[in-house]
C-alpha cells in the first residue's frame, strides 16, 4: 500500500502530529476500509503509511482504544472494535439493580413511527427542525420487573430501509445492529438526567400512577467525527433499580 503523508499538518504551530493520525485511522474504519473485527495492520507498516515514528502511532492507537473505537488482544494484535452484547452492557447500559448487580436488561419492542424532529431533536441530532426521524419505543425489564421506558429517536436517512420487522426480530442490540447493517459504529455517548413525572400511558407500561417521580436518562449516540446517529429518552423506574454513572462501569469493563 501506498505511504500516507500527514505532512499537511505539520506546518500548523502546536498541532501533535498523534490527532491527525488518530483522525485518519477514524476515517479509515468510517470508510470502511477497515470493518468491526479486522485486524489493523503491523505497526511499522501504519508508522510507514502514516510518515511518523512508533511513538506518535502509539499514541494514537492508545487514544482510539481509549475510547473503545479499538480493542487490543494480547498475542494477537489490534482489531476494530465489534460491538456485542457485553460491550453494550458494560460501555454504554448504565442501569444496574438495588443490589449494584448489573445484567442485560430483557427488551420488549413496542412501535416505530416516522415523526418530524422538533427543536430539541434538531439540535441533539445537527438535523433541520421538521427532518423526517425514526422513533422506536422499547420496554426494558431487569429481573422480571419494568423499569424503563426508551423512546428512541434516528435520522431517517442515516437507517435507509429500517422496518418494524427488522427491530422485532433482531437477536443483536440495537448498536450491533446499526453497525452490522447499517454502517453505523457507535464510538461514545453522552448522558445527562433530571427528575420527571410519570404520564398516563408511561404508567400503565411501567406499573406506576401517574405523576409518580421518573428518572430521565438523555443520551446522545455519536459515530466518528462526533456525528450525532441517536437520540434517546429513557423514563426509569427506580423501584427496582439504580443508575450506576461512568466511574463504576469503567472499573467493570
Amino acid at each position: 500500500m501506498a505511504k500516507k503523508s500527514v505532512s499537511n499538518v505539520w506546518s500548523q504551530p502546536g498541532s501533535p502530529l498523534y490527532i491527525e493520525v488518530r483522525r485518519q485511522i477514524a476515517e479509515a474504519i468510517r470508510s470502511g476500509e477497515w470493518r468491526p473485527g479486522d485486524s489493523l495492520p503491523s505497526e511499522k507498516m501504519l508508522c510507514e503509511r502514516f510518515g511518523v515514528s512508533i511513538g506518535t502511532l502509539r499514541k494514537a492507537v492508545d487514544e482510539l482504544t481509549a475510547s473503545g473505537v479499538l480493542v487490543r488482544q494480547q498475542g494477537r494484535g489490534t482489531f476494530v472494535a465489534r460491538h456485542s452484547q457485553d460491550r453494550y452492557l458494560f460501555s454504554f447500559f448504565h442501569l444496574v439493580g438495588r443490589d449494584g448487580h448489573k445484567e442485560y436488561p430483557e427488551v420488549r419492542f413496542l412501535s416505530l413511527r416516522t415523526i418530524e424532529a422538533d427543536d430539541f431533536a434538531s439540535h441533539a441530532l445537527a438535523v433541520n427542525i421538521g427532518s423526517p426521524l425514526f422513533n422506536i419505543s422499547n420496554l426494558l425489564s431487569l429481573r422480571g420487573e419494568v423499569t424503563s421506558v426508551d423512546d428512541i429517536y434516528l435520522p431517517t436517512a442515516l437507517f435507509p430501509g429500517l422496518t418494524e420487522e427488522r427491530l422485532r426480530t433482531r437477536k443483536t442490540t440495537l448498536y450491533q445492529m446499526y453497525q452490522d447493517e447499517f454502517g453505523i459504529s457507535v464510538v461514545r455517548t453522552s448522558e445527562r438526567v433530571r427528575g420527571c413525572a410519570t404520564t398516563r400511558s408511561q404508567a400503565r407500561l411501567l406499573k406506576t400512577t401517574p405523576g409518580a417521580p421518573l428518572l430521565q436518562i438523555i443520551r446522545c449516540a455519536y459515530s466518528f467525527h462526533d456525528q450525532p446517529v441517536e437520540l434517546r429518552n429513557s423514563y426509569v423506574n427506580t423501584q427496582y433499580c439504580e443508575y450506576q454513572p461512568d466511574p463504576y462501569v469503567h472499573e467493570h469493563n
